[in-house]
C-alpha cells in the first residue's frame, strides 16, 4: 500500500512526519490541495491549481456556478486523473463571513465502474475559497 506525506504537512504524535496510508484520504488530500491552490502559488508548477478567487465577485451567480464547476473539473482532469468528479457545488456560507465554499464530490478511478458502486463510494472535499479546508469521507 502506498504511503504519502499528510497534507497539510504536520508533525505526528511520535515526533516524526505525519503520513497517510488510506487511498481515499490520499485522493481527498490531492483534491483539497488542487482546489485550494490558486495558479501561480506553486513556484515550480505555476499552472497548478484552480482560479476560484476570480469568481468571488462575479455578478451572475448561475454563470459563475457553471464556470466554477468547469474550472474544477478541468483542473482535476489535468492534475488529478486518479479522481472522477461526480459534482461540484459552490456553497455560500451562512455565518456572514463572506467566504464561499466549493463542495467537490469525487470517487477514485480505481473504484468498480458500476453506478451503484460509485454512489456508495463518493467522497466530499469542501474548500473555503481563500481559507479553511474541510473534508468528509463517506464509503
Amino acid at each position: 500500500m502506498p504511503v504519502e506525506i499528510a497534507i497539510p504537512f504536520r508533525v505526528a504524535d511520535d515526533g516524526g512526519i505525519a503520513f497517510e496510508e488510506n487511498p481515499d484520504r490520499q485522493i481527498a488530500q490531492h483534491v483539497r490541495s488542487l482546489v485550494g491552490t490558486e495558479p501561480g502559488e506553486r513556484v515550480m508548477l505555476p499552472t497548478y491549481g484552480v482560479d476560484l478567487g476570480g469568481f468571488v465577485f462575479d455578478p451572475d451567480d448561475e454563470i459563475a456556478e457553471i464556470e466554477i464547476a468547469q474550472a474544477v473539473t478541468d483542473g482535476m482532469a489535468r492534475f488529478e486523473p486518479g479522481a472522477i468528479v461526480q459534482g461540484v457545488t459552490p456553497l455560500p456560507t451562512q455565518d456572514g463571513d463572506g467566504i464561499a465554499m466549493v463542495e467537490v464530490l469525487f470517487t477514485r478511478s480505481e473504484a468498480p465502474g458500476t453506478d451503484a458502486a460509485l454512489a456508495r463510494n463518493v467522497n466530499t472535499a469542501e474548500v473555503r475559497v481563500g481559507g479553511e479546508v474541510r473534508e468528509a469521507i463517506r464509503g
